[in-house]
């Protein structure tokens, strides 16, 4: 199965960027499938692990990128391996709404903030996919964009937490009755075994 999906991808050039992406990755298919320059070099930067000031990291990526003048996609990818997996992990259960003020507080210390480098930023911290893959489609030109972008997103996650919270409150008591009303096993005589009893 794989020396036929490796053949179909060198078949044709759009079969094999769509091949290289997976169901994990982060970046929307226009994000994963540009194809990294030849003359890129990954940036030899040390790799952070959440212990010093995240937006001097990302300002160091940054810089270093745009020396290569490297393309928005592809400063995207590249990111992620920049962390250490301390930081990576770092808010992985944290909710959307939370991320962002810690987010906007971190941007608010910096002066001269490229918007590009604020998205790519929030693209590789946020751990909502479907914000995630807003910002790449339509990357926001103002802080303002953004944030107001950002808390559509919260509301909606908001809303879905609070539905299903309802939902599993609801569904124990469902389980209940439908336990109540299921008839006891019984053996061939119409009597209860000593095993089922148990």
């Amino acid at each position: 199965m794989m020396g036929r999906k490796i053949t179909e991808a060198m078949s044709n050039k759009s079969s094999r960027q769509q091949s290289m992406v997976l169901e994990e990755d982060p970046f929307p298919l226009e994000v994963m499938t540009v194809l990294l320059p030849r003359d890129f070099k990954q940036s030899k930067m040390e790799k952070y692990d959440g212990s010093s000031d995240p937006v001097d990291h990302l300002m160091s990526f940054v810089d270093l990128m745009r020396l290569q003048a490297t393309p928005d996609a592809i400063m995207c990818r590249t990111f992620l391996p920049t962390l250490r997996r301390e930081a990576r992990d770092w808010g992985k259960d944290e909710l959307l709404k939370d991320f962002i003020v810690r987010f906007n507080i971190a941007t608010l210390r910096i002066k001269d903030l490229q918007m590009s480098a604020v998205v790519t930023a929030m693209m590789s911290e946020t751990q909502s996919r479907s914000f995630k893959m807003s910002l790449s489609k339509n990357p926001p030109d103002t802080m303002y964009e953004l944030l107001k972008r950002g808390k559509n997103y919260v509301d909606a996650e908001e809303t879905y937490l609070i539905t299903k919270s309802m939902k599993d409150r609801s569904e124990p008591e469902s389980n209940k009755r439908k336990t109540r009303d299921k008839p006891e096993p019984q053996n061939n005589r119409g009597k209860l075994t000593q095993d089922e009893t148990k």
